[in-house]
């Protein structure tokens, strides 16, 4: 029940706490290996970037997308995509093999160890939880009660209000302006065409 909780706590939000970056080089080729790593369970979306031209990867993409693209001029596209294969990321156009990728995830290692080494899994009395245990806690009692038969309504309604209220509070979240008035803080991000600029 315990390893279940993990897990399925795990899944249900991209905790900032599990939140972490890859980087890499790309090799001269569409396929990508060793970009993927070890604990990655699921992309940040629209956090991939090709830092060296300083523009967006778009995807991932589906399986009819990336072979429609490859079924046409691929070098034709200037935009650049992705999709997940495996344990490899794809990437069209070709990359030129020097340049700098990188992406945010959200790491499937939920606990760790009295070392500090992070794991997907409880392996002994002594590992502790990254995900908050208290939300684990009230999770593994209604998962308890619900496989002994008992009625377990009030626990997993506990469990779910808890569980809502650490998804609001989880990590920053930007201000949302609904008025007429633009933001000032808008020049910050300046809007640039696509493309490789240099300064």
């Amino acid at each position: 029940m315990a390893q279940e909780e993990g897990k399925s706590l795990m899944r249900k939000h991209p905790w900032q706490v599990l939140t972490t970056e890859k980087t890499f080089t790309s090799t001269a080729g569409a396929t990508q290996t060793g970009a993927i790593p070890t604990d990655f369970d699921r992309f940040v979306d629209e956090s991939f970037f090709n830092r060296t031209q300083r523009r967006p990867v778009h995807g991932p993409i589906s399986s009819q997308d990336w072979q429609q693209i490859q079924a046409t001029v691929a070098n034709a596209v200037v935009p650049e995509y992705y999709r997940q294969r495996g344990n490899s990321i794809l990437i069209t156009p070709t990359p030129n093999g020097t340049d700098t990728y990188a992406y945010e995830y959200i790491s499937r290692n939920w606990c760790e160890s009295s070392g500090g080494t992070d794991q997907a899994s409880w392996a002994s009395d002594t590992d502790t939880g990254i995900l908050d245990e208290e939300l684990m806690t009230l999770g593994i009692e209604w998962r308890f009660l619900k496989a002994k038969g008992f009625d377990y309504a009030e626990a997993f309604r506990t469990y779910e209000i808890a569980v809502a209220d650490r998804f609001s509070r989880d990590g920053g979240k930007r201000r949302l302006n609904f008025g007429r008035r633009s933001n000032p803080r808008a020049a910050r991000f300046p809007i640039v065409p696509e493309g490789s600029w240099s300064l």
